[in-house]
């Protein structure tokens, strides 16, 4: 009988997708939930809600990391809290001998990279960053990319927006550098570049080969809060790989009734024989029918205005059966235990994304100049 595999679920923080990741693992046939768990020093608000969803999911709440690594059954964590206890969590985790679901994150700096990276080598386990390399978007260009018609591949163009969020007047003074990279978490806006961003810059990860700098623009905003804040809303990066290649990338939060299949998400591949446009919400129909939705006074919850945990409106629906592709990151994560070998994204790529985005931002903090890979280090 093939072995079924416990997964704890630590943290339902508003900041993670662990409530995403629920119908995910009650789904897959060797996969079961144990427990919900948390620190000691989180807020009562979120403790609360942790405690509805071990209820609703008939599993108990564990206060504390310890006594939950120590709960039987445990096989795997799901790591879906606030970026900047995701280096610590991932550590203890690994450390006590459990594999790895790592929402985006691996941690807030390269430094805390690197040590999760190295935890989770010495002690052997597996781990995935399930965000970044299943999506049907790259399994679309891998297969472009396996075939002759496009020839070496020269450039990657890639967008990825949500028409989430409700956009309002900008004040005066929203000029200015944008905040350095280093602070992530904010109660009621993300840093959009790093959360929307990501998800293009993986697939680009996936596409060249390694790069050898990095520039990036942020500093035109769609929300105040942003503004407000110098926090990227909208953010854009250019690339070099070693062998020449050119990447570029637009990450953003545009708000509603912007485009009518909830933000676009595609991908431009130029070779030496051709360009391939490969669009994530094929097939390629936009119908801009925006009075639809804001004559029908649609607005975001006040209590979720950026919509993290709310899907944006959509004129149709998805074709793709698993469009984001984490159920085909369970899936290679179920493999790689049964085999003993390395899923397709581990912590070592996420450490290497990381920092990627941590040289967009530094150049978009300074004027926008190019920043060599990799980061020189502090010795």
């Amino acid at each position: 009988m093939d072995r079924i595999y416990g997964v704890l679920l630590l943290s339902f923080s508003r900041h993670g997708h662990q409530r995403n990741f629920v119908p995910l693992f009650r789904k897959h046939p060797r996969i079961r939930i144990v427990a919900v768990a948390d620190e000691h020093d989180i807020y009562p608000e979120l403790a609360a809600l942790n405690r509805q969803w071990a209820e609703e999911l008939g599993v108990p709440y564990i206060r504390g990391i310890a006594p939950a690594l120590a709960h039987p059954g445990v096989d795997l964590v799901s790591i879906a809290h606030e970026q900047e206890r995701h280096a610590g969590l991932a550590q203890r985790c690994a450390e006590a001998g459990k594999h790895l679901w790592i929402d985006k994150y691996v941690g807030a700096t390269l430094e805390d990279c690197d040590q999760v990276a190295a935890s989770v080598t010495r002690a052997g386990v597996k781990s995935v960053v399930p965000s970044y390399a299943y999506s049907q978007l790259l399994e679309q260009c891998r297969q472009v990319l396996s075939g002759a018609a496009l020839g070496r591949l020269l450039g990657v163009h890639v967008e990825v927006m949500f028409s989430k969020g409700w956009p309002q007047a900008l004040p005066s003074d929203s000029g200015g550098p944008i905040l350095p990279p280093g602070q992530w978490t904010f109660p009621e806006l993300k840093r959009e570049l790093l959360t929307v961003g990501a998800y293009a810059l993986g697939l680009i990860q996936e596409c060249l080969g390694p790069l050898a700098w990095a520039q990036g623009r942020a500093g035109a905003y769609f929300f105040p809060e942003h503004a407000a804040s110098r926090t990227d809303d909208f953010g854009m990066m250019t690339m070099g790989a070693a062998d020449g290649a050119i990447a570029t990338l637009c990450g953003a939060r545009i708000g509603v009734a912007t485009h009518a299949h909830g933000g676009p998400l595609k991908a431009h591949l130029v070779g030496t024989r051709g360009t391939t446009l490969v669009d994530g919400k094929h097939p390629v129909l936009h119908s801009f029918l925006r009075p639809k939705i804001v004559d029908a006074q649609y607005h975001p919850s006040p209590l979720d205005p950026m919509q993290w945990a709310s899907g944006s409106p959509v004129l149709s629906a998805a074709l793709a059966a698993d469009p984001t592709g984490l159920y085909a990151a369970l899936e290679d994560l179920v493999e790689a235990l049964d085999t003993d070998r390395q899923p397709r994204y581990t912590v070592h790529q996420g450490r290497a994304l990381m920092e990627i985005l941590t040289a967009g931002y530094l150049s978009a903090a300074t004027g926008g100049q190019p920043v060599a890979l990799p980061l020189q280090r502090e010795t």
